[in-house]
């Protein structure tokens, strides 16, 4: 083990976990080159933001982003606590991770960050553990915020019109697009239907 390490070991004696009663945590290396404290009972994660920071700078390229995995992601079992960094006393901020990541991950003042038990794994097994420092960036918390609102819009435009004439206006669209004459199409459908001229005549 490096220097480094050594000595955040030596400045992280008894570090005490932000669950679980504030027990002391147990130090591992999660990755080789990235030692975390480990909370034994609820098998948390802390990574303190400057091993993680070094972990990085050793990886290669960053890797490709993987598709949701057939299996559900890990469920959050603190997800209402308030969590305070083992590192600061402070308290911590939870971040939505989006992307298909049903759970949230906290960060540190110092930007050391808390994951609960699974998260790493299932992060990692997308291919998205090398892209935990940008989760807490604006860019990435606006993209989940626009898709959260893409999908509500989508949810209510299916609980008006049903599931059978959103998929036969989908397929409409499709052979619209590109579409010499698309105009003229859509503005034949924009044309009042027959019950509509009736009503409209009464």
């Amino acid at each position: 083990m490096s220097h480094y390490f050594n000595v955040l070991y030596q400045n992280y004696n008894n570090m005490r976990s932000p669950v679980a009663g504030r027990k002391t945590m147990e130090r591992e290396a999660l990755e080789e080159g990235l030692p975390v404290f480990r909370c034994v009972e609820t098998g948390g994660i802390f990574i303190p933001s400057g091993t993680y920071w070094n972990w990085l700078h050793k990886q290669p390229d960053r890797l490709p982003r993987l598709p949701e995995p057939s299996s559900e992601p890990p469920i959050e079992e603190e997800s209402s606590s308030i969590k305070i960094c083992p590192e600061t006393g402070t308290f911590m901020v939870r971040y939505k991770v989006g992307h298909g990541f049903d759970f949230h991950i906290d960060r540190s003042v110092s930007g050391s960050i808390w994951l609960d038990s699974g998260e790493w794994e299932a992060l990692k097994e997308r291919q998205y553990h090398d892209e935990l420092h940008l989760v807490f960036a604006a860019p990435w918390q606006r993209e989940i915020l626009e898709q959260e609102l893409e999908e509500n819009e989508a949810q209510r435009l299916n609980e008006r019109l049903g599931p059978e004439l959103i998929e036969k206006l989908d397929a409409l669209k499709n052979d619209l697009d590109g579409h010499p004459h698309r105009m003229q199409a859509l503005a034949y459908l924009r044309q009042p239907g027959k019950r509509e001229q009736v009503d409209g005549g009464i």
